[in-house]
């Protein structure tokens, strides 16, 4: 029994990824997913470093071709040479089919949650590399107390950081959007547990018709709720000055504490970095 070899992925230099995929090529690029059928494609043209995807078309068109660059030499014959091999036996009247009409394309999107969760965790690692090479100096230099300090009480001072701007936001949400944006009523639709809370689940409907969540500590069946026109996913529940006003005091008494903790740090860190740390 013969053994053939499997065709190879072709990976270009700018991350552009195109393989062969049962009966099509799926062509992946950074904000997009290609696939191309067999049957759209007329020819696959080696080109040094590069292939060349040529589609079917009608005669005296031009056919649509996609172009992979910077890629394996030797990769591409072997690729081209293979999925050649594999394309279906065409009739004269297939060959006339204007191929770029059976390609579909899907673009690749990050949900808001998952870009949320991404930059928290990159914002998150940024800050622990921070207060730890700070440390680290630190400890260098010879105080090692002073490192430890630094290590357990400079991330939770940007932890409360973190809560107080995320509280300023919601605060801005809450004067913004129900003088800017549209007011609706949402109905409550179950609840939920956020930070250890427990919140109500209210769905409204935008002025596209899209169904979408917010969440209040209430157990209120309806709440009124203003999101903005132009990005819907941005919503909050209208609710009395007095609520906001205390919603105002307590972020601005986190972001004040959590700067306090952290100029409590920078000053350990350049008494030690000074010599002028008392040591114990």
């Amino acid at each position: 029994m013969s053994i053939t070899s499997p065709i190879p992925v072709l990976r270009s230099s700018n991350g552009t990824v195109l393989q062969f995929d049962g009966d099509a090529l799926v062509l992946h690029r950074t904000a997009e997913e290609v696939r191309i059928p067999l049957l759209a494609i007329r020819r696959i043209r080696s080109e040094g470093r590069a292939v060349a995807v040529e589609l079917t078309a009608p005669a005296g068109t031009a056919p649509c071709v996609h172009r992979v660059d910077d890629v394996s030499k030797a990769a591409v014959n072997l690729f081209a040479d293979a999925v050649n091999a594999a394309l279906p036996v065409r009739t004269e009247e297939a060959e006339t089919v204007d191929g770029s009409t059976l390609v579909t394309a899907r673009a690749l999107t990050e949900s808001r949650e998952e870009r949320r969760k991404r930059r928290r965790k990159i914002w998150t690692l940024a800050v622990g590399l921070f207060f730890f090479a700070l440390a680290l100096a630190v400890g260098i230099h010879g105080e090692w107390t002073v490192a430890l300090e630094i290590l357990l009480v400079g991330p939770f001072g940007a932890g409360i950081i973190a809560f107080g701007a995320m509280g300023a936001d919601n605060v801005y949400r809450k004067w913004y959007l129900p003088r800017n944006g549209i007011t609706v009523e949402a109905g409550r639709a179950g609840s939920t547990h956020i930070l250890g809370g427990r919140f109500g689940t209210y769905v409204y409907t935008d002025l596209h018709g899209v169904s979408r969540v917010a969440h209040h500590r209430s157990n209120a069946p309806t709440v009124q709720v203003a999101y903005h026109p132009d990005k819907p996913h941005l919503v909050t529940v209208c609710e009395s000055r007095s609520s906001t006003a205390g919603d105002a005091a307590f972020a601005m008494l986190l972001l004040l504490f959590g700067l306090g903790v952290e100029g409590v740090v920078i000053t350990l860190a350049v008494a030690a970095f000074l010599g002028m740390y008392p040591g114990y």
